[in-house]
């Protein structure tokens, strides 16, 4: 699933592709994936692209916006070309290089002829148009107001596991299995510990490592795992995979302390951990 750093890299790979342009049509193949009226935004310009959490979303200089939840296996593809729409690399879970593609949803046609592209096979992601910014109810962690008092009251009124907790969109926008899995590791924190049993100094790393990790996942365009479905929009995939320190590495070698990495499942996840640094 695109979380934090793969959605912020697809919304700084679209702002070069789509601001300025306007809409001249929307096709929508799999209708309860998008929800709203898709004729009010056609002829509309798009002035900007925010983020929050996993929410990417599409402002219109008519004060509307198109909000993007990918889910599991979203993926928002830009053609210049919607007549050849044909991409250097095969498309993830599309069946070929070309679109629309076999998981495609939604076209976005603009004036110039070019065209953004909503795939998402397993048909959980969404569009929806609304007059308001759509966010999860938890402070987004790029934002200047996550601060650690934030993240430690937080923690401190649930007994339920950190990984787990991590994940919680109403409490931390943007941090999914991924980089819960690799923070924790940075932070030398096992993923089953009760929230509210870590001690202020692990609060304080902890907190620190999720920005780090973050900051990091954004640095390599987010992370391309092993099925490989996330891509951004011209069919790249992200680098962050290569630089996993924890997550996807069962049976590897720590890089502390050479035990080997362990994996379990907390609440249908895999969590991946050392069992002695941890």
């Amino acid at each position: 699933m695109p979380e934090l750093p793969e959605v912020e890299s697809i919304r700084k790979h679209l702002k070069n592709d789509i601001i300025g342009k306007k809409i001249v049509k929307v096709n929508v193949l799999e209708r309860k994936q998008f929800h709203g009226d898709e004729g009010k935004v056609v002829g509309h310009i798009v002035s900007d692209l925010f983020r929050h959490g996993k929410v990417l979303s599409i402002k219109l200089k008519s004060k509307l916006y198109l909000n993007f939840h990918l889910k599991l296996t979203g993926q928002l593809l830009f053609a210049k070309d919607s007549k050849n729409a044909k991409f250097v690399y095969n498309i993830p879970l599309a069946f070929g290089n070309r679109m629309p593609g076999h998981s495609t949803r939604v076209i976005i046609y603009f004036t110039d002829g070019s065209a953004l592209f909503f795939n998402e096979l397993r048909k959980f992601g969404w569009i929806k148009l609304s007059e308001k910014q759509e966010k999860p109810s938890g402070i987004d962690v790029l934002d200047k107001t996550f601060s650690l008092e934030y993240f430690t009251n937080n923690l401190q009124n649930t007994r339920r596991a950190i990984k787990i907790i991590l994940m919680d969109q109403d409490r931390f926008a943007g941090i999914g299995n991924i980089y819960a899995n690799e923070a924790l590791y940075d932070a030398k924190i096992n993923p089953e510990l009760p929230a509210n049993n870590l001690t202020p100094a692990q609060y304080n790393n902890l907190y620190k490592s999720i920005i780090k990790v973050i900051k990091y996942g954004i640095k390599y365009r987010g992370s391309s795992g092993r099925d490989e479905v996330y891509i951004l929009p011209d069919g790249s995939k992200g680098g962050y995979q290569y630089h996993f320190l924890v997550y996807q590495q069962e049976g590897k070698p720590c890089r502390r302390c050479n035990t080997l990495i362990k994996r379990i499942k907390q609440s249908g996840r895999s969590s991946f951990f050392c069992p002695n640094c941890q």
